[in-house]
């Protein structure tokens, strides 16, 4: 029987797959002490990404454009596997308004709309 050259990874973030060279999965698997850990708990590198900045599981999902996936990481398997113990999981995904910090009138201009709206 042939040997795949290939690997199937699935980020348990976004649900989104990898197909991972024989090498690399294997090196993976190292870093992850066993091939069932490294399944459990792969997360693609711009999910990672996204983590590491702050945003949480929800915002990860919408922004990577996950289709409904479930993630079943807990905070600290996340927070182990980004390395970031300031990690916050949100599970209530509230609006959030940024305000542009180079432009100062258009900081001005939001802010006395939040203003206005308390």
């Amino acid at each position: 029987m042939k040997e795949t050259k290939t690997r199937k990874l699935v980020c348990n973030i976004t649900g989104k797959t990898l197909m991972a060279a024989k090498a690399y999965y294997s090196k993976r698997i190292e870093k992850a002490g066993s091939e069932e850990t490294l399944l459990t708990t792969y997360v693609c590198k711009d999910a990672k990404l996204l983590l590491k900045k702050g945003y949480t599981v929800d915002q990860v999902q919408q922004t990577l454009k996950a289709e409904q996936y479930n993630c079943t990481l807990t905070e600290d398997n996340i927070k182990e596997i980004i390395g970031n113990t300031s990690l916050r999981i949100n599970t209530n995904v509230e609006e959030q308004i940024s305000i542009i910090k180079t432009d100062p009138e258009v900081s001005k201009f939001i802010q006395n709309i939040l203003k206005d709206n308390e």
